[in-house]
């Protein structure tokens, strides 16, 4: 460790980060302890980044303000730059967060302090643009706790740009939606990472916008709602807090608070309503229930009743009926807690209705197995109908007429499918209702309907393990508002789409493969999101995953191979990213970004297409970063007017054409870059076409070319830009 830096005598180490180190210091001339920032020296800290820190730190010097942490000097010493400042004793927020020595209150308080000083440094035009609680230091003057904002202007500076490491600057839990569209940070901005850390505050940590990975957390930032509050936070915040939070987390800056030290009065104002205490009362235990009595229901001997219908009205709460083999011509409402249970293969315990759903399910609590369930032919009405309870149904085979086979009606409804197949036609084998839940594990859908799970608004379907195959139209329909998760499932031969999402609806895949449909494999629409986690898309007659009207896709480990139409695909401002995907085998483009979209791919494999391998056509924004594109039948990237690509650390090879073809009105920008072994060329440029942009060690090692005028094709010589 050095004893001394610049003037200052070091102490002791206090931290150490990416971009250097922090220091307890002391000022030799005053005798006072200073905090020294070290910026460790770097190729990305250039002559114009040290330029911008220096005048930065001047901005933020200039700033004096019981709420923002001082600055003394800054300089630099044998290549270290270096910024002083005043040293605080004590800790940052995001520890202060951890450790639960400070309450709710106390954090609140901290946070206005916060915003006080963010104002007090918005009205000289310095924005802080790196606002999280690891940038506000907590301390006490004698009891009371205060707050102090550091790094301004620092922030700017201590991350590059997106070719470093794929990310704007900042953090990426805390950036405003207008910086992820624009890169512009504004006072508005700060004002949504505050919204992120009261957030944090209201909820002990958890964040508002989250994911598997950064760009998906930018992706929910554009795109999600913050995540709801639970009952029991809103019980003890009361409105006022929550609503502080969610408006300094609107999507649009206008819609947030005009500026901080409004924010600051509304947590106060919110504060002095009061956090309530307490929660749900305990319950009281229940008494142990005593050995339920089963009662056998059968047309021989062996049978007490006749018909489950004399069962049912005999039978107590708990019971258990037994079912021999038979065919039960029977409409029933259950309205009881009880189990009813098939003898032997479910296919010999038949309930057949002459007219209406085979069941209406309407207890606390249902046990179904071992049954065959029959609706009316001719019913368009479901097979079973549940209004309320925690209805189990395991080993049943559904027989589905023209109507749905599970109806769920009532908001109450919570059942769980084990093990059973539904078959036949109509309108869906599963209807949630809005605001219903149904689990499905490892059941069969298959037949002619016209949908194989549909989730109203408000609707959750979580499906583990089931097959749902051949359906007439589409294999899951999410409508409006509606959640799907999908484990380990398998949505294949549709004659339409394998899963369709509609406006703020939301899909989760995990493990699922969803092949051979006749349309589009995942079709997300109007700010619909999919996300996709070690998936297969394969066999599509139009696409493997298409994004549009401001939806968002992300894609994880996914394999998207061998589609009749497009790989991947969006458009109409959506915003789709891929992480260590492979797209190969696909007869058109394997992606494509069109129409104001952006596709964010980083580690993935795109090769052995019948035709381009990467499309970004009108207004459509690329961005690569240690992709391979390889073995292509035509053109490794193709870039149409008004589109635009930016290459990070790509490998561009073994291409049946040329590795990039750059159009008109088109932009192309390659940085530490490998083209080789592409048959045709490295990269072919139209007429008018502009040069690409080459930055850092690009190895071109295919010409660059030009088509003339008169359609000939010369060798042209790149330029490498800075």
């Amino acid at each position: 460790m050095r004893e001394r830096i610049g003037k200052f005598e070091i102490v002791k180490l206090l931290g150490s980060g990416s971009m250097g180190e922090v220091f307890l210091a002391r000022d030799p001339v005053l005798g006072r302890q200073v905090a020294v920032k070290t910026i460790r020296p770097n190729a990305h800290f250039t002559a114009e980044a040290q330029a911008r820190f220096e005048r930065e730190a001047r901005a933020a010097g200039a700033m004096n303000h019981p709420n923002i942490v001082t600055i003394f000097d800054f300089g630099e010493d044998e290549g270290t730059h270096y910024l002083v400042m005043e040293y605080v004793e004590g800790e940052d927020l995001a520890a202060a967060l951890r450790g639960g020595d400070y309450g709710t209150e106390e954090l609140l308080e901290l946070l206005a302090q916060a915003c006080e000083g963010l104002a007090f440094a918005h009205e000289r035009g310095v924005v802080h643009r790196d606002i999280k609680p690891a940038n506000i230091l907590v301390t006490r003057l004698g009891r009371r706790p205060v707050a102090k904002l550091m790094d301004f202007g620092v922030a700017h500076v201590e991350t590059s740009e997106l070719t470093q490491a794929g990310n704007w600057m900042g953090t990426a839990n805390y950036m405003a939606p207008e910086y992820l569209e624009s890169g512009r940070a504004q006072p508005a901005s700060d004002l949504f990472a505050m919204g992120v850390v009261l957030y944090e505050i209201l909820t002990g940590g958890r964040k508002p916008f989250s994911g598997d990975s950064p760009m998906s957390v930018l992706a929910a930032i554009l795109r999600m709602e913050p995540a709801p509050f639970t009952a029991e936070e809103q019980a003890a915040l009361g409105p006022g807090l929550v609503a502080v939070a969610l408006r300094a987390l609107a999507k649009d800056p206008a819609d947030r608070f005009a500026n901080a030290d409004e924010m600051a009065a509304a947590v106060r104002e919110a504060m002095a309503g009061g956090i309530r205490r307490g929660g749900a009362p305990a319950r009281a235990a229940a008494p142990a229930p005593s050995e339920p009595r089963t009662l056998v229901v059968g047309r021989s001997g062996k049978g007490q009743c006749m018909s489950l219908r004399v069962a049912l009205r005999q039978a107590e709460p708990g019971a258990r009926i037994l079912v021999l083999p038979g065919v039960y011509r029977e409409a029933l409402v259950v309205d009881k807690d009880v189990a009813i249970q098939g003898q032997g293969d479910a296919s010999e315990v038949v309930i057949e209705s002459p007219k209406g759903p085979a069941l209406v399910l309407d207890a606390g609590q249902v046990s179904l197995a071992g049954l065959t369930l029959q609706g009316a032919q001719d019913d368009p009405g479901p097979v079973v109908t549940v209004v309320r309870g925690r209805v189990q149904m395991e080993d049943c085979d559904l027989d589905v007429g023209a109507g749905v086979g599970v109806l769920l009606s009532g908001t109450a409804a919570d059942p769980v499918l084990r093990k059973c197949a539904l078959r036949g036609r109509g309108e869906a084998a599963v209807a949630a209702a809005p605001k219903t839940v149904v689990r499905m594990e490892d059941c069969l859908v298959s037949g002619d309907f016209r949908c194989g799970v549909r989730a109203a608004s408000g609707a959750r379907v979580l499906l583990k393990g089931c097959r749902v195959r051949n359906t007439e139209g589409t294999g899951i329909h999410l409508l409006p508002g509606a959640q799907a998760s999908l484990e380990g499932c398998l949505v294949s031969g549709q004659r339409a789409g394998g899963v369709e999402i509609e406006a703020e609806a939301r899909a989760e895949l995990t493990g699922t493969r969803v092949l051979d449909s006749g349309s589009i494999g995942v079709l997300a629409l109007e700010r619909g999101t999919a996300v996709l986690d070690d998936c297969e898309l394969g066999g599509h007659a139009l696409g493997g995953a298409h994004g549009a009207d401001g939806a968002s896709v992300q894609m994880r480990r996914c394999r998207v191979q061998g589609n009749l139409g497009l790989g991947v695909s969006i458009m109409d401002q959506g915003l789709m990213t891929l992480e260590a995907c492979e797209l190969s085998a696909n007869q058109e483009p394997a992606a494509l970004v069109h129409h104001g979209a952006t596709m964010q791919m980083k580690g993935c494999k795109i090769y052995d297409n019948r035709a381009f391998g990467v499309v970004c056509a009108w207004r459509g924004r690329g961005v690569l970063e240690a992709c391979e594109i390889f073995g292509n039948a035509l053109t490794g990237a193709k870039v149409e007017p008004g589109g635009s690509l930016l290459l990070v650390r790509c490998d561009l090879r073994d291409g049946k054409d040329t590795g990039i073809l750059l159009l008109e009105d088109a932009e192309v920008t390659l940085e530490e870059c490998v083209v080789h072994r592409n048959a045709r060329g490295g990269i072919l440029l139209a007429k008018d076409a502009s040069d690409p942009v080459l930055r850092g060690g690009n190895r071109l090692q295919d010409d660059l070319l030009r088509r003339t005028a008169g359609g000939d094709t010369i060798k042209v010589t790149p330029v490498k830009r800075a």
